[in-house]
């Protein structure tokens, strides 16, 4: 059954936020250079594109920041002392790292992965400031773009740097390289958005006095970025080396790992939050909340039985052949329903899901 001393704002997204990371994960495994080149993209293909589209890694980016709300609603609650907090954060992240190392060898990219990384960052700043969570937000988009643009910078003058992107994980270095730099979400410039969560529930039982102007800032900042963003590639041309960095440190795709990047995910990310904190204030549909904070409550689990679903679904039995986005979406839909009745199920009956529980055990 579900705790009702729990907060349902953050079960409610993460269990949004992971329907939206199934449906791109589907997508983007099963279609591939179809869903991320298209010869002709349709709107939905736009909109879908694992790289460019609107909604890439933006349902990742709230995964990411409802985290960084568990964590400071975790420290609000518990009565252990700081060092022992501290130690469970980390143990827990260790937890998601191995979990997520494991699933890589099957699931390249797997967030898991990044996220154990980011608890294990997070436990030592998770007592920090608010002005020194800012400042590593800040400093964490910066270094993220930086070392973008250097790489570009060495390509201009014929120097490789595909050491910074190790496409396997078979050395210590290649270990660190990943989890700080390299491909789907590394912890720069990602870190900013577990810093903004830790921001966002230290506050969250006053929600109701700051969510507007929270909300009509985000939104703001993060359109003046698309509209700067829009601005830079429509007048300035790839004519030289100067212009090429421009147009990629100003770009809203997740490889540029730009700035206006950071700043529109975070953006959308946030206000996407605070809208479901709205909703969860409101008096109807209370049975649709219910089931989607049980949901919520077992990501873990169906997180990893996404993984294990494809690769049964397409990978061997090839029941499912890549036909476009509609066929990803269908997928993506009969998994979630299938995963959310037997999470239903399984909460009933038994609590916390199965790999929440082995999280918490030795997470503590």
């Amino acid at each position: 059954m579900t705790n009702a001393s729990r907060i349902a704002t953050p079960d409610i997204a993460r269990a949004l936020a992971l329907s939206g990371v199934v449906a791109m994960n589907y997508h983007a495994y099963l279609n591939r250079s179809e869903a991320i080149r298209p010869l002709h993209p349709s709107v939905w293909q736009d909109i879908f594109n694992p790289n460019t589209g609107f909604l890439t890694t933006r349902f990742a980016a709230l995964f990411v920041i409802v985290a960084g709300v568990s964590l400071s609603l975790f420290v609000e609650k518990t009565s252990r002392q700081r060092e022992k907090i501290q130690l469970t954060i980390f143990r827990r992240g260790f937890f998601l790292l191995v979990i997520g190392y494991c699933v890589e060898w099957i699931w390249h990219g797997t967030i898991l992965f990044y996220y154990g990384a980011y608890f294990l960052l997070a436990t030592f700043f998770i007592f920090r400031s608010t002005r020194t969570l800012l400042v590593t937000a800040f400093l964490a988009v910066i270094a993220g773009a930086a070392l973008q643009a250097w790489r570009m910078s060495e390509a201009f003058d014929g120097h490789r740097t595909a050491w910074l992107a190790p496409q396997s994980i078979s050395t210590p270095r290649d270990f660190l390289i990943r989890v700080f730099v390299s491909y789907t979400h590394p912890l720069l410039p990602w870190f900013a958005f577990i810093c903004a969560g830790i921001l966002l529930g230290r506050h969250l039982g006053s929600i109701a006095l700051w969510r507007a102007k929270v909300a009509t800032s985000a939104l703001a900042v993060a359109g003046c970025a698309y509209l700067l963003s829009h601005l830079v590639h429509h007048f300035i041309e790839p004519t030289t080396q100067w212009n090429v960095a421009l147009r990629s440190l100003t770009s809203t795709d997740p490889s540029s790992r730009g700035i206006l990047y950071s700043i529109t995910t975070g953006g959308v990310a946030i206000c996407v939050f605070l809208l479901v904190s709205i909703w969860c204030e409101k008096r109807s549909l209370i049975w649709l909340k219910e089931i989607l904070q049980r949901i919520g409550q077992t990501t873990l689990t169906i997180y990893i039985a996404h993984v294990l679903f494809y690769n049964g679904i397409v990978n061997r039995l090839h029941w499912v052949k890549p036909t476009g986005v509609d066929t990803a979406l269908v997928l993506s839909g009969v998994f979630l329903c299938i995963a959310a009745a037997l999470s239903l199920c399984w909460t009933r009956f038994m609590g916390q899901g199965p790999l929440e529980r082995l999280y918490r055990l030795f997470g503590g």
